[in-house]
C-alpha cells in the first residue's frame, strides 16, 4: 500500500539560505535569533516552499503570526526581499533583509547631488 505525502518543511538547504538571508527574526522590530524557518503565506492557504514564501522567525513571532487576523505578503525586488506584516488591529510593518555580503552597490549620482555634497562638506559653519 503506498501513501503520497508532501513535505511542509523547508528543505536544509533552502532553509540554510533563508537563515543566512535574514539573520534575525523578520517580524520588525524582533531582532532575535532564528529558530524557525517559515512560510509567509501559511502551506495550508497554498503557500509555496520557496525562498520568496520563506521567513526566518523566532518561536514566539511564528506562533504569534499563525493567530487569527495576522498576514504576511512577501515581495522581492532589485534582490531585496520584503515582509509585510498586517496585525489584526489593522497595523502593518515592513521587514526587509539585511544587504548581500560582498562588495556595495554604487550609485551614481546625478550632477546636482555631487556638486550639493561637495557644497555640504567644504561649507564652513564658524
Amino acid at each position: 500500500m503506498a501513501m503520497e505525502s508532501r513535505a511542509r518543511i523547508f528543505p536544509k538547504g533552502l532553509a540554510a539560505f533563508i537563515g543566512l538571508r535574514d539573520q534575525t527574526c523578520r517580524t520588525p522590530y524582533c531582532n532575535a535569533p532564528i529558530r524557525h524557518c517559515d512560510h509567509a503565506v501559511p502551506d495550508r492557504g497554498g503557500g509555496p516552499i520557496t525562498a520568496l514564501n520563506g521567513l526566518g522567525e523566532c518561536e514566539a513571532c511564528n506562533y504569534t503570526k499563525e493567530a487569527p487576523g495576522w498576514t504576511v505578503i512577501t515581495a522581492e525586488s532589485d534582490g531585496e526581499h520584503t515582509a509585510q506584516f498586517t496585525t489584526p488591529t489593522g497595523a502593518t510593518y515592513r521587514s526587509t533583509a539585511p544587504p548581500l555580503p560582498g562588495p556595495p552597490v554604487r550609485r551614481r549620482l546625478s550632477l546636482i547631488e555631487g556638486r550639493l555634497s561637495i557644497d555640504l562638506v567644504t561649507f564652513d559653519a564658524a
